[in-house]
């Protein structure tokens, strides 16, 4: 995907770790995220309509992609056919050709998605019915927070976010409604 490495050497020079952009191939449309956050390079693809679907995947230090879908090809064919058979067989090496040449190439901090956007198309990500941040939940008896809600405040928050709940002992906790808060609103002090 050589359309990404331009991507990752802008988001880079300008300190983003996150950008979001529109893919269409033939009548499916897709929301794709490309994330670095963790220090691991993904690129994940979420159908739009009103059953979406989600595919993530692992980019190499080269920027390559495996194109092998596995048990996720029926779920990808079925989103590519909206309406019954093309007649053309689907070949996953030529329609990442078609996305890597609408990769953008230069990062934006316009597209850069909101925590609830990323929620919203990882679906990957534990409690996705609680895309809100509300506050730190700080531990004393345990060692900090589960595996699970660390990944969605790295992915959702990014790495200062992960960094802050480890050091802290702290686990992310979320609100289905709207809270106005970001997660440096409640930070404690080292002190």
């Amino acid at each position: 995907m050589t359309s990404l490495v331009a991507l990752h050497q802008s988001m880079t020079t300008n300190g983003i770790d996150i950008q979001k952009f529109p893919f269409r191939t033939g009548a499916a449309n897709f929301e794709c995220l490309f994330s670095t956050r963790g220090n691991v390079l993904e690129l994940s693809l979420t159908s739009r309509g009103k059953d979406p679907k989600f595919f993530l995947f692992s980019v190499s230090p080269s920027y390559e992609i495996n194109v092998y879908l596995g048990d996720k090809l029926g779920e990808f064919i079925s989103v590519l056919k909206t309406h019954g058979m093309s007649g053309i067989g689907f070949k996953p090496s030529e329609m990442f050709s078609e996305l890597n040449s609408v990769i953008p190439s230069v990062a934006n901090s316009t597209t850069i998605p909101s925590p609830e956007d990323i929620v919203r198309l990882r679906h990957d990500l534990e409690f996705r019915d609680l895309p809100f941040f509300d506050t730190w939940i700080y531990w004393k008896e345990r060692e900090g927070p589960k595996a699970e809600n660390l990944k969605k405040t790295l992915l959702v928050l990014g790495n200062d976010a992960a960094e802050y709940s480890l050091r802290m002992t702290a686990s992310s906790r979320w609100s289905a409604t709207p809270t106005g808060k970001s997660w440096r609103d409640s930070l404690r002090s080292l002190a």
